[in-house]
């Protein structure tokens, strides 16, 4: 007896793969689908096992008796042991629900014996007997393969020559009882049952072995790792300073460790030499842009555009009175700011006192003429309405004067600012134009670090900071380590 395994794609893969390796005659045992593959059974596909089995016949040797007074009863005695034989065989077999189609091979089988016993003449009728397996085989040609010759034998009732079988013959055999084929047949299921049982037990022992070692292979991937310094040892204190002031987590640690090794310097020293090279490492990390150069006759046109009271027509004033009073440069001022009421009115007010024309435009045509008035001045500062930047529509006209004008934009922002509303801010008036940022009312607030969060993450250069109302005082062109100290040490 041979009980193989196949797994494929598919039934019929199975199928063929069994009979080309057992036979036509293999016996179908178990069928079911399960899935394999994947990780921890995800991505697993489905596939088809089959259980089949060959060299299940039993051996059997079915005789009939025969006596030699009444050959018409030894006739039906052998009929009746077929039958009942058979019958048993075929209840046997359905247990295992694999060979129904031997049943009808039996069923025609004895139909031919029956037949062939009625027409003979009953002074030379011979009595047929099943033969055994052992008999059928040696029966068969060589070149078949034993489970179709045990098949043969058992389904097929061959009838012996007349001289062979005669009635005396017949009368010295004995049959086999049923009830022996029967025992054997549930010896055979028996064996069959606990053949699948280690089967099964052999998959889920290998299935438990693959689980456990997918996860020791991950284990190490996912383990905890230990975690990684946040700061030097040597000096905490920057990095709880850079944190207090508003700066993330992620960027303050980033500057604290590739801070250089301050160990070797003495203990009154550390302090101070750590915080000098931390104003280093943040003058580098931020972007500046240059300063406005005006050339003389040649007009530089600049717009300022931002959110509502974060200080642009006094960051203008500012410009204003250091291009035109200190470096003597020829400057006008533009506004276009008709919605704020007195906003006309305050910057007419910083022209008269630096005696500087300041013009008004209440569309973009008139915007565009008024620069053209300008072409022989050095400098043209041009003033707008706070918009918010959440109003889709006022960012668009922005955007389209900006276009017209063809001129360079600043972003002003407030350093009061909450970080997320400068973000915002950046994201949404980009959509107009902005080249570079200028920071207000560093003098306001303490936490700083904001600023610096912003020019990391945007990368728009910072062109100017204002630090309080004094107009042209109040304001500097940006510089690495003057922001670095303003961020650092308290007070402006």
């Amino acid at each position: 007896m041979l009980i193989r395994e196949y797994e494929a794609n598919s039934l019929k893969e199975c199928l063929t793969q069994i009979r080309n390796e057992l036979g036509p005659e293999a016996i179908i045992l178990d069928t079911r689908k399960a899935r394999k593959g994947g990780l921890l059974g995800i991505g697993a596909r489905e596939i088809v096992r089959v259980v089949a089995a060959t060299g299940l016949v039993p051996r059997e040797e079915v005789e009939a008796k025969s006596l030699a007074s009444n050959p018409s009863k030894a006739e039906g005695n052998i009929t009746e042991t077929a039958g009942a034989t058979s019958a048993a065989a075929a209840r046997a077999y359905r247990t295992i629900a694999a060979v129904a189609n031997n049943n009808e091979d039996k069923q025609t089988a004895q139909n031919r014996s029956a037949t062939a016993t009625k027409t003979r003449p009953s002074s030379t009728v011979s009595t047929p007997s099943l033969l055994s397996n052992s008999h059928a085989e040696e029966r068969l040609p060589a070149s078949t393969p034993r489970a179709r010759r045990t098949t043969a034998a058992t389904n097929t009732p061959l009838v012996e020559p007349a001289a062979e079988t005669t009635a005396t013959n017949s009368a010295k055999k004995t049959s086999i009882p049923s009830t022996q084929r029967i025992g054997e047949l549930e010896q055979a299921l028996a064996e069959i049952r606990e053949a699948l049982d280690t089967l099964q037990q052999q998959q889920k022992l290998a299935q438990e072995q693959t689980v456990t070692a997918v996860v020791s292979a991950l284990a190490p991937v996912v383990a905890p790792t230990a975690p990684t310094p946040l700061v030097l040892p040597a000096c905490p204190e920057l990095y709880q300073k850079l944190l207090e002031i508003g700066v993330d987590e992620a960027l303050a640690r980033d500057l604290v460790e590739n801070l250089p090794d301050v160990s070797r310097w003495s203990e009154q020293a550390r302090l101070p030499m750590a915080l000098s090279a931390l104003s280093d490492l943040i003058a580098r990390r931020i972007p500046i842009a240059a300063p406005l150069a005006p050339t003389p006759g040649q007009l530089t046109t600049v717009v300022f555009i931002g959110p509502t009271g974060v200080g642009k027509t006094t960051t203008i004033a500012k410009l204003a009175a250091r291009f035109a009073l200190l470096e003597h440069k020829r400057v006008a001022l533009l506004t276009v700011d008709t919605y704020r009421i007195a906003a006309v009115e305050q910057l007419k007010t910083y022209g008269q006192i630096m005696d500087i024309p300041v013009r008004v435009a209440y569309d973009q045509s008139e915007a565009v003429a008024a620069v053209r008035e300008c072409a022989d001045y050095d400098l043209l500062l041009i003033d707008t309405a706070g918009r918010s930047q959440k109003n889709t529509m006022q960012v668009g006209e922005l955007k389209s004067l900006i276009d017209r004008l063809n001129t360079k934009s600043y972003l002003v922002l407030s350093a009061c600012m909450k970080e997320r509303d400068m973000l915002e801010a950046v994201e949404r008036f980009s959509k107009a134009r902005v080249d570079n940022l200028i920071f207000t009312k560093l003098d306001e607030t303490d936490s700083r670090g904001s600023l610096l969060n912003v020019l990391d993450k945007t990368g728009v250069p910072l062109a100017y900071i204002t630090t309080g109302q004094k107009v042209p005082e109040d304001i500097e062109a940006a510089d690495g380590r003057r922001f670095a100290h303003l961020l650092l040490e308290e007070g402006c």
